[in-house]
């Protein structure tokens, strides 16, 4: 009966309404998920989008220089800290040595002392404590305990030395005697400090206490007194001998007590232009009749220690003193003697200016120049 009602054209019906459900929620399911997927992409633009390009990763190299520059930069502060802490570290060591006034040597030279005796003041200094083989200025410490024993009357300064074997064959720097010769105690001590002589030095001391190394202990006990604390001596001349030593600050101590007990020894030996015991023997000075002022006082050499320089100068009623050890030539030693010197007088000249009222005040005119000189030194 129902198969009445069923008609093909119904079955047909019926067939694509099923069709049509079956299908129906796939369509609509499919604008959704596509919605959702065109969502999540318009999400996922936005997000490129908001975070920008994407970032290179950097190279190790530019890295590592990144960091050591944030080091360097954060350290700069401590770096400058610490430099300005050296610099005065430095600067005191330096005026414990030079004083007032820190000097820097040329090269090859060992240490120097530049010294105002007026006002008691060191004007300049380097390696003032430097033990160094004092060479010949040895012989301004012998003439010393001569000239002591002349000052208390022991000795004659007209006393006539019999120069024996052991003298007249000391090498290096001689006035040539020979054995059995007779010379005035003062020709000798003028022939130490004019023409260095090694002979003279060793006559006179054998002369003086029977012995060169009874002499030496004579020597020895005067530079304790000196408060030479750092010299030892070894002979009487300064040749090479193991041990000998002195310093800048010690051989100033010495020329200060020479100056004061013996005033005179300048005039008498030290300013002499020549030797004229036996021929003219030039002093071997070098600024010695070349720079103003300067009246002494001793050179000496020796391949240990260099060439040295004792000077004594006195510039506008002061008094002044160098000494420059360990120059690696004669040439270093004169320029550096003259420096000092030059920066001494001109340290002179601002205290004597200081000292005027100011309305009164006048040019005072170049310090002395230090002119060089051909003169062939001997030691």
């Amino acid at each position: 009966m129902l198969s009445r009602f069923f008609t093909p054209r119904l079955r047909g019906f019926m067939r694509c309404s099923a069709v049509l459900l079956v299908l129906l929620p796939c369509c609509l399911a499919a604008p959704a998920d596509t919605a959702a997927a065109q969502n999540g992409g318009i999400k996922e633009a936005r997000h490129k989008t908001t975070a920008g390009p994407a970032k290179k990763k950097p190279d190790a190299p530019a890295v590592r220089m990144a960091e050591e520059k944030k080091k360097n930069a954060a350290s700069r502060p401590d770096a400058v800290v610490r430099k300005k802490a050296e610099r005065k570290k430095s600067a005191a060591a330096r005026s414990k040595t030079t004083g007032k006034a820190g000097k820097s040597a040329p090269a090859g030279v060992k240490a120097y002392i530049t010294v105002d005796l007026t006002r008691k003041t060191v004007v300049s200094a380097y390696n003032a404590d430097r033990p160094i083989a004092p060479a010949s200025l040895t012989k301004v410490l012998t003439m010393f305990v001569i000239l002591d024993q002349v000052k208390a009357g022991k000795l004659s300064m007209d006393g006539m030395v019999q120069v024996g074997s052991k003298a007249a064959g000391t090498g290096g720097s001689t006035i040539n005697l020979h054995a059995g010769q007779r010379v005035r105690l003062r020709d000798l001590l003028r022939g130490m400090a004019v023409a260095s002589g090694n002979d003279a030095a060793v006559a006179a001391a054998q002369y003086v206490a029977g012995s060169e190394q009874a002499f030496v202990r004579l020597m020895n006990r005067k530079a304790k007194a000196l408060g030479m604390t750092r010299s030892v001596f070894k002979n009487v001349h300064g040749l090479p001998a193991q041990g000998q030593q002195s310093t800048a600050r010690d051989l100033l101590a010495m020329t200060r007590g020479y100056l004061a007990a013996h005033p005179g020894a300048l005039g008498l030996f030290h300013s002499r232009p020549y030797l004229d015991l036996q021929s003219l023997r030039p002093n071997t000075h070098p600024l010695l009749g070349h720079v103003e002022g300067v009246d002494g006082l001793k050179t000496g050499y020796t391949a240990s220690s260099g060439y040295n320089l004792i000077t004594t100068a006195r510039y506008r009623n002061t008094r002044l003193v160098s000494i420059v050890l360990g120059a690696p030539s004669k040439e270093v030693r004169l320029h550096e003697a003259g420096r000092l010197l030059r920066d001494a007088y001109a340290r002179v000249d601002a205290a004597e200016a200081k000292k005027k009222p100011a309305g009164s005040r006048k040019k005072t005119g170049k310090t002395p120049g230090i002119a060089g000189t051909t003169r062939a030194s001997a030691g």
